[in-house]
């Protein structure tokens, strides 16, 4: 007999580096990637395309959990409803469930069965990218191996510590003993199925006989790898049982049943005549509704169902989707009906980030150190101003004239804030607030003058978008922050109304502990909206703890021209309160001044806490 070539890998000195995560993030960006070309490629209408991604993710995700339950676990999850802290996966759930769902939702979004094919050539690309994560973990290891090839691992890891318990290696090895490189076997199965679908791609098959092709052979490729594969590295099926007089893997009996009935599936299909695929229509309704089904699945399943970074994966699909539906409501809207027609979305949107935050199993501490915060945020009021209609050239400026502006706005706050600590000598450092607020909403301005002249035209409704890059630093008796607002902003100019505010700069300034009694300074105050941003000064209290707070004083409006007799100040008060562990509301209002009103609430939720 030969030597043993045993491959040991150069995983860096910390075997708790998460590499797992990182090649699952990158499988997942991987996956989406090619299935948002793919449906380009087959003409699919993103929008439609992004909503059945968005939900199939999702159902795959909780199908590699589903299947990797524990009979303890299943019973806990049906008699409690909690979703239980376990970190096991099978693709194979995901596959089960992901299927399912585009079964369940192809008829109603219009797709034929040739959707099933799409799937097929990225599952391929993102399992390879995952079994060189689960590679280097560790996990879904081999049985041990006497032959010309092998890999071994450093201490902590799965295999090394699998074989000390089972006496076969003494603690304090450098490394594990050879095993099965069970985690390239399938990576390069997953390489020849892809293969194999590429080589007969230019087939014309029925709709559908793809994916039964591409299953069954995945299928019966991990039927084959089971047999080098350890149990100790299977989650599902593990045990072995006999029949016939054949020991097999309760996994393996299962595969050995569905992967011949998807060949014989594909065989037969093949025979039959092909239709051309069915390319769907865009619906809004049935993609929004589509959003919001998915809105309450991720609110029921709880902070343990999902971790962060499948948070972010569903995250970034389901806003792509609200944008894109909100830009497309708005650009086929008359002018008039624009803000009513984009509020649908928008409220979606601060939904999706309220209720997909989900706070990951493994990040919630005794010791709270950082944590993220999204906010949404309401706002509505009015101000009159006076302001001149046209200007410049040889005709000079026109005389200023009085307008009243109506003005409704939505926003939403995504920061995350390092809490304060103490440095080597005990000195209190600074709290940290680093964040981006996006603002959407209308202006209406409506003269507040006899027309007779035919001046102006009437009412006039602008659309407000704004982008607000802020930071903000604390000390337990001074703070102060700085952002910047970019976009069209309001007419915030000082003698033309037509003229609209493209940047400008924002700041606060605060002298005293927030817990007991403080002074406030804000410079363009924009935390409910960009129509009509105040100067603030005010005093508050936080009531002696963190909970609740409240902040009164005088706001000041913009400097442009007032009515006659009219004036800049109103009174203005600011309510907060900690309504739960990870939920708050603050609410504002100005009084006291018929020329410049304005009310507004906003909703917090804070995840991602974790210990640093």
């Amino acid at each position: 007999m030969g030597p043993v070539l045993s491959l040991l890998w150069a995983i860096p000195a910390n075997p708790h580096f998460d590499f797992y995560t990182l090649f699952y993030v990158l499988a997942f960006t991987l996956n989406l990637g090619m299935l948002i070309w793919e449906g380009h490629r087959r003409g699919y209408p993103l929008r439609s395309w992004l909503v059945l991604l968005a939900v199939t993710t999702l159902m795959f995700i909780i199908g590699t959990k589903l299947l990797a339950f524990s009979g303890a676990e299943w019973r806990a999850l049906l008699y409690s409803g909690h979703w239980p802290a376990s970190e096991a996966r099978t693709v194979l759930g995901g596959a089960l469930t992901g299927t399912l769902t585009v079964l369940l939702l192809r008829r109603p979004f219009g797709f034929s069965w040739h959707v099933f094919d799409a799937f097929t050539l990225p599952m391929c690309a993102a399992l390879m990218v995952q079994c060189v994560g689960c590679l280097l973990t560790g996990c879904c290891f081999g049985e041990l191996t006497h032959s010309s090839w092998g890999v071994t691992y450093p201490p902590d890891t799965q295999p090394y510590l699998w074989q000390v318990s089972q006496g076969l290696l003494s603690v304090g090895a450098q490394h594990s003993l050879p095993v099965h490189p069970t985690q390239l076997y399938t990576l390069l199965a997953c390489a020849a199925v892809g293969g194999v679908l590429l080589l007969t791609r230019n087939r014309i098959w029925p709709g559908g006989s793809r994916r039964l092709l591409h299953m069954g052979l995945l299928l019966a490729a991990r039927f084959l790898i089971e047999f080098w594969r350890n149990p100790a590295g299977e989650q599902v099926g593990a045990a072995e049982h006999m029949h016939g007089g054949l020991v097999l893997k309760q996994l393996q009996w299962a595969l050995l049943l569905l992967a011949p009935l998807f060949l014989a599936g594909w065989a037969f299909l093949i025979r039959c005549p092909a239709q051309p695929e069915r390319v769907p229509g865009n619906s809004p309704v049935r993609n929004l509704l589509g959003v919001a089904g998915m809105l309450l699945l991720t609110a029921w399943l709880g902070q343990w169902a999902l971790t962060l970074p499948e948070v972010l994966v569903v995250k970034a699909l389901l806003l792509a989707v609200v944008l894109l539906e909100g830009g497309a409501l708005l650009w086929s809207a008359p002018q008039a009906e624009r803000p009513y027609r984009v509020s649908v979305p928008l409220g979606l949107a601060c939904c999706l980030f309220l209720l997909t935050s989900q706070t990951p199993a493994d990040s919630a501490q005794a010791t709270r150190k950082s944590y993220y915060t999204v906010v949404a945020a309401w706002s509505q009021g009015s101000f009159q101003r006076q302001q001149n209609t046209y200007g410049g050239g040889c005709g000079g400026n026109s005389a200023l004239l009085p307008y009243q502006h109506d003005y409704t706005t939505g926003s939403l706050d995504i920061s995350k804030t390092i809490m304060p600590g103490y440095d080597a000598s005990g000195s209190h450092k600074a709290e940290k607030t680093f964040g981006l607020r996006l603002h959407l909403g209308s202006d209406q301005q409506v003269p507040l003058f006899d027309d007779s002249l035919q001046i102006s035209s009437g009412k006039k409704r602008t659309s407000l978008y704004g982008l607000n890059p802020y930071m903000q630093a604390d000390r337990r008796y001074f703070g102060m922050g700085l952002g910047l607002m970019f976009g069209n902003l309001g007419y915030h100019e000082k003698e033309y109304g037509d003229e609209i505010s493209l940047v400008e700069i924002q700041g606060t300034l605060r002298l005293g502990q927030r817990q007991s009694v403080y002074a406030q300074a804000d410079y363009n105050f924009l935390g409910y909206g960009p129509a009509n941003p105040q100067h603030r000064l005010g005093v508050g209290t936080g009531f002696g703890g963190t909970r609740w707070g409240l902040l009164v004083g005088g706001a000041r409006a913009k400097p442009y021209k007032l009515l006659p007799g009219a004036s800049g100040w109103s009174g203005f008060a600011e309510a907060r309160g900690q309504l739960a562990p990870h939920w708050g509301v603050n609410a504002f209002a100005l009084f006291g001044n018929e020329s410049q009103r304005q009310v507004g609430i906003q909703v917090s939720r804070r995840l991602g806490e974790k210990s640093r």
